[in-house]
């Protein structure tokens, strides 16, 4: 490796940034005052259905990060760190031998449906969300582990270990399973102030204990990269950091200071598949003050908590625009936000809608969908790609705009201020309607927040 690769090396970290519907090897260089960023490589993801429900590739991604990881060590770099975060929730289970028992199943896997419901029912609204912080939703780590109880304890009975989806991804790199503490905040099953595991909420579940991975706090090293790894990739003994596997948790991460408003005046929307709504607290607010089935509490890097609520983000635009590229329809974000302009204000775009409902889960065709949603509440449906968007977005903005109405009545704080970032940062107009409808300035940040955060991460733990 030739002295200006070494150079460059020092100051460069690899970030697998894996969510819902893609993954990106991502290479960022500290900068001294910033972090510069450089997509490598970007790789499909998904739920691959079958007769038994939606599940993931693990094995494919993680073949993917090796290919990321092979055109690294090509460009004759190698990095002072590697981190991955992803999407949260979702678990698989190691046996004695640390082999993978079954493909993690996905947070939008059916046989979750009214899960949450059943364990509310059995621990008690109020008691769930002062142990464990987490909303009350289907897909959350608990409500999947109690199913997976429930349907299949032969497989459970076979488990040596949980570990969730950026961890088991970590294992395969280095051979560590602890998790982290952001994303243990997603999982209904961690108390994030006293730093433990809900174990009576588990046990009054009837579910094991045992099995729980170690949690780490703050960004640490991890280990190194196994010798496997090194012979596949071509890179050398390179640290494997721990600390942002939650990509909410590694955005929120850099939404503090920076020449942003105060955390009392500020609130902050990560959007992508999802669009998650957060204000940084010191602590649990009084109990009842929550609504646990819309906010919740989820930690950041340093262990710090934010109140959060999930709300649709960019899943049904993009699973709209999935059905126009088969007809080939121009669906480029310029055009469809030219089209949406255009049909604001006419009839046939004038639907609000409600962007939470179950038909929007798992449609067959988001169009077909939308249409039908807007049949049953009594509302002229879109028909051109335009007026989908035009309703899309204005619809995101109001669902946006009446939760930060929610967050000011409940917090006390002004909230005038409001960061996008993610993806959907770059849409100016939903950016224009959410300001509009939600009273905010609205200030955009980085698109890659999530690698952002990865990086500032691993950053801290290699000092």
């Amino acid at each position: 490796m030739g002295k200006a690769a070494v150079e460059m090396s020092d100051r460069t970290y690899l970030a697998f940034d894996i969510g819902a519907t893609s993954g990106r090897a991502i290479l960022g260089t500290d900068r001294g005052g910033g972090i510069e960023l450089e997509e490598i490589y970007r790789f499909p993801n998904g739920p691959v259905t079958d007769e038994e429900g939606a599940f993931w590739d693990v094995e494919g991604l993680f073949e993917s990060m090796l290919e990321g990881m092979r055109r690294v060590a090509g460009r004759g770099i190698e990095p002072r760190a590697i981190g991955i975060d992803t999407w949260g929730v979702d678990f698989g289970l190691l046996d004695g031998s640390g082999d993978l028992l079954k493909r993690p199943r996905s947070y939008r896997d059916p046989r979750i449906a009214g899960a949450s419901r059943r364990v509310v029912e059995r621990i008690g609204a109020q008691r769930l969300q002062d142990r464990t912080g987490s909303m009350h939703q289907d897909h959350a780590s608990l409500c999947q582990y109690l199913v997976l109880a429930e349907r299949e304890p032969q497989l459970l009975a076979k488990a040596a270990g949980i570990v969730f989806i950026p961890d088991l991804l970590r294992y395969w790199l280095c051979g560590c399973r602890d998790t982290d503490v952001t994303f243990v905040s997603t999982a209904q099953m961690y108390d994030v102030p006293k730093r433990q595991w809900a174990a009576d909420i588990l046990a009054a579940l009837g579910l094991r204990t045992d099995i729980l991975p170690e949690v780490q706090i703050a960004p640490a090293v991890a280990g190194v990269l196994s010798e496997s790894v090194r012979g596949a990739t071509g890179l050398g003994p390179v640290p494997v950091v721990i600390g942002a596997g939650h990509d909410t948790g590694a955005a929120f991460g850099i939404c503090r200071g920076g020449g942003l408003p105060p955390v009392e005046d500020l609130a902050v929307i990560s959007s992508g598949t999802w669009s998650i709504l957060g204000v940084f607290v010191d602590a649990h607010l009084p109990p009842g003050s929550l609504d646990p089935t819309r906010f919740g509490y989820e930690a950041n890097p340093d262990g710090s908590l934010r109140i959060v609520s999930n709300l649709t983000g960019g899943w049904l635009i993009e699973q709209c625009r999935k059905v126009w590229q088969v007809r080939g329809v121009d669906c480029s974000y310029e055009a469809l936000i030219a089209a949406a302009r255009t049909a604001a204000g006419t009839k046939a775009a004038s639907a609000v809608l409600d962007t939470a409902w179950e038909g929007f889960t798992r449609p067959a065709d988001m169009t077909i969908a939308v249409a039908r949603h807007c049949a049953e509440s009594g509302q002229p449906a879109p028909t051109t790609p335009g007026e989908f968007a035009q309703v899309i977005f204005a619809s995101l903005a109001e669902s946006y705009a009446r939760r930060i109405a929610e967050l000011r009545q409940k917090t006390g704080r002004p909230l005038r201020n409001l960061y996008m970032i993610g993806g959907m940062s770059r849409n100016e107009y939903l950016n224009e309607l959410t300001a509009a409808r939600a009273g905010v300035n609205v200030i955009a940040g980085p698109a890659e927040a999530a690698a952002m955060g990865n990086v500032a991460t691993q950053i801290e733990a290699t000092r």
